[in-house]
């Protein structure tokens, strides 16, 4: 039986560091919102023969002035092309500069205003927030019964913390990507980080539960050795269902199109984050806790 509960001030200490490492970048760097959330323009077209790479059309538009320039796929023929707001004019330069890419139909162009923009960002990070509220509150009703020395609040604001590391360390890999290779934060980006935390908190409560089933059972062992009994105990289900998550998502990645790429990159980085906290974070926040809690009686 591996011991994780031995070394969890080394845990703690790397977590530490790859927390301090993410608010850096995004203090740094930030986040480089779409403009879905800045407000610009969407022009939709339709090749009549086969679509061309979007290599191709960016270096027939890529000198019209235009920026943010961002290029996604469409079903089979379909391109959409994202840029800062422009007006009729820059609008026909571009469908004159994309005549130079293949035949194609004008499907629709369409403004994004920055009002639209902040409320939806607005809406958005509430989103996030109260998700991650609501997961707190669950965990802590579901084990408001649970036996033992930790309070069920403990395992919702563990729950909570562990949460906030998986969310952050994706954001924390994008502000760097969006400062270095303008990539956007898009809402397909948004809803992979939401799915994220559904898919983290999932893990977090099979070794809760597990943490529970033993304290039930077992009313002689201390806090620490029941504690990492449960991970080992899930240690394999954990593994094998972040395998079988990530072949499908990686398949995405490198096959689903510039539009499913960074989605199944955020899920990806969220899937190995969570399972990284699952073992080796879920359980050592309880007992770093509890220890605290002991030392400080000790102290009064």
């Amino acid at each position: 039986m591996i011991n994780f509960i031995k070394h969890k001030n080394i845990f703690l200490a790397f977590t530490a560091i790859v927390i301090a490492g993410c608010l850096g970048l995004l203090a740094v760097y930030g986040l480089k919102p779409s403009i879905e959330f800045t407000g610009g323009s969407i022009t939709e077209i339709e090749y009549k023969d086969a679509r061309p790479a979007s290599g191709a059309i960016m270096e027939k538009i890529g000198g019209l002035g235009i920026k943010d320039i961002t290029i996604y796929s469409v079903e089979d023929k379909g391109v959409s092309i994202r840029t800062e707001a422009i007006d009729n004019s820059v609008h026909t330069k571009l469908l004159e500069a994309l005549r130079g890419t293949g035949e194609y139909t004008e499907k629709s162009f369409d403004m994004i205003g920055p009002v639209i923009g902040r409320e939806l960002t607005s809406k958005m990070t509430l989103l996030v927030v109260v998700s991650l509220l609501a997961m707190l509150i669950y965990i802590a009703v579901a084990f408001r019964n649970v036996p033992g020395p930790v309070s069920p609040w403990i395992y919702g604001a563990a729950s909570f913390l562990i949460l906030v590391h998986d969310v952050l360390v994706p954001l924390g890999f994008f502000a760097y990507l969006g400062k270095n290779y303008g990539i956007q934060i898009t809402i397909p980006i948004i809803t992979a980080l939401l799915t994220v935390v559904g898919y983290a908190i999932n893990n977090v409560i099979v070794v809760y539960d597990r943490i529970r089933e033993n304290l039930v059972k077992d009313r002689k062992s201390n806090f620490d050795e029941i504690a990492n009994r449960a991970v080992n105990q899930t240690l394999t289900r954990q593994i094998n269902t972040s395998i079988a998550t990530l072949i499908p998502v990686f398949a995405i990645y490198f096959y689903g199109g510039l539009s499913l790429k960074y989605f199944a990159l955020a899920l990806i980085l969220g899937i190995a984050t969570g399972t990284y906290s699952s073992v080796f974070l879920a359980s050592q926040s309880l007992v770093i806790w509890l220890n605290f809690k002991k030392k400080s009686v000790k102290k009064a």
